[in-house]
């Protein structure tokens, strides 16, 4: 009977070893990371990285059942003069700049102020920047951290696409993390900055994860977010290692890791590196899979996602000489380039050639009548032409045009109401092209008649009757 119980219960342990739980994908992988045991989503699952003894680790896959192919039939690409001249402006300075900034922290390994400072740098850059930026704060009160994100939101009203590029700027320990992955940090950043010039038909979005040497735990609480919201995600390009090229010809090629459902992404890629070889000059390698790096996270929300990596595996990865010096700068800028042509693509970048809406007037919403008031206003030309500004008083007065400024350069006129009522105030722009602004939002000010009128009224009376005068000063 002890032998039959024994049977039993050791049959069960190995049925429920053998049999996955229900509504899980697994595969096999090879992962070097650790993550912390706890379950940022709260749910039944297999271990994750990290909670088993063997290398061979279960991984889940997805979050969710359906995967979202090609959003739609993509056209050919054609070269086009504006993202040469987009990629064009990406260069040393621009690229150094900020990666000596971003490594000026030290290992910056989540959790650590280090970290935490870095994240508030990218955050801080996004604003320079005029774009959208949030912190998307992550984990528990025994891990955690924050993701820096900065967006141009779409101009086609009928799209909801979203298109990402991304990296991670946290280390390991004791690491500098010039390459792993200051260097695609760096990339995301400038596309930023490069790209806030123009205008796209779908949003686009410039994501820096950190937890991704723990576990990819940052774009984890970012993927999964997204899901839960039906946020339509079409494309991501994660960038982690892109800087690292010492041997012979290391530095035409790039690797690329994809999933089946993402190869249109790679193949979009390909024709991106072909139309633009003179400005690009990169092979691109098809890899197959890598659950690496972020943009595994995606594949696990359900989401399309391609990874651009070095040819060669940095070989001071995860140590202290993981710094610039050992980097291959103008390798980097190559792969940086070829992903912000294909982002730029996916896309839709556009050219307007208006200035963009002037700011709201600024200057006092109140006053009096037959008194001079200063308002401004500033807005920014695409095309960084000279501005002009037409100031409608809502008096059925105008400024003029008053000009030329510089696009971005706070322009100001005044104005004097000579009746009492309430005014609003808009602005427009023209560029020395001719091409006109939408009006900006309306100033609503109110301007009474000015304490003088009341006076007036009084003297005028006392000098038509002077003795009645006279009588209120012998009372008084």
């Amino acid at each position: 009977m002890r032998k039959l119980i024994g049977i039993l219960i050791i049959s069960t342990l190995l049925v429920g070893l053998i049999i996955p739980v229900n509504g899980l994908k697994i595969d096999i992988i090879k992962i070097n990371k650790t993550i912390p045991t706890t379950n940022p989503y709260n749910q039944n699952r297999l271990p994750w990285p990290g909670e088993m003894e063997t290398e061979e680790i279960p991984f889940i896959g997805g979050f969710s059942d359906t995967i979202k192919s090609n959003p739609h039939e993509l056209e050919p690409i054609l070269v086009d003069d504006n993202i040469i001249s987009l990629i064009q402006q990406l260069d040393e300075n621009l690229y150094l700049g900020y990666l000596e900034n971003l490594t000026a922290f030290g290992p910056r390994v989540t959790t650590t102020q280090e970290c935490d400072d870095a994240g508030e740098y990218i955050y801080n850059e996004f604003l320079k920047m005029g774009i959208d930026a949030r912190k998307h704060e992550w984990g528990d009160e025994d891990f955690y951290g924050t993701n820096i994100e900065g967006t141009i939101p779409g101009i086609d009203p009928s799209s909801d696409e979203i298109y990402i590029i991304c990296a991670h700027y946290d280390t390991v320990s004791g690491c500098p993390g010039a390459d792993d992955d200051g260097s695609g940090t760096v990339a995301v950043m400038a596309a930023a900055y490069l790209m806030r010039q123009y205008a796209f038909q779908h949003t686009v979005k410039f994501v820096a994860f950190s937890g991704e040497e723990q576990g990819l735990w940052g774009s984890r609480y970012y993927a999964f977010e997204a899901s839960e919201n039906n946020e339509n995600i079409a494309g991501v390009l994660n960038l982690d290692m892109i800087g690292f090229a010492i041997y012979e010809d290391d530095d035409d090629i790039v690797k690329i890791y994809e999933n089946d459902e993402s190869v249109w992404i790679t193949d979009y890629t390909v024709d991106v590196a072909n139309n633009y070889e003179p400005y690009i000059e990169l092979e691109i390698l098809p890899s197959g899979y890598s659950y690496g790096s972020d943009h595994a996270s995606f594949w696990q929300a359900g989401y399309n996602a391609i990874f651009y990596a070095e040819y060669n595996y940095n070989d001071y990865y995860h140590t202290s000489k993981d710094r610039i010096e050992f980097m291959n700068i103008p390798y980097a800028l190559k792969i940086s380039k070829l992903a912000i042509a294909t982002l730029s693509e996916l896309s839709e970048l556009t050219i307007i050639e208006n200035p963009n809406k002037p700011s709201t007037p600024q200057g006092p919403k109140n006053g009096k009548a037959e008194v001079e008031y200063t308002y401004s206003t500033y807005t920014i030309d695409p095309q960084g032409d000279q501005i002009f500004y037409w100031f409608d008083w809502g008096d059925e007065n105008n400024s003029g045009w008053i000009g030329p400024f510089n696009s971005g350069a706070t322009a100001e006129t005044s104005h004097i109401w000579s009746e009492r009522g309430t005014y609003s105030i808009m602005v427009k722009a023209k560029d020395t092209n001719g091409h006109e602004s939408e009006w900006s939002d309306p100033l609503s000010i109110s301007m009474p008649k000015n304490n003088n009128y009341f006076i007036n009224i009084f003297q005028n009376f006392f000098e038509r009757y002077p003795r009645i005068y006279d009588l209120i000063l012998k009372i008084f």
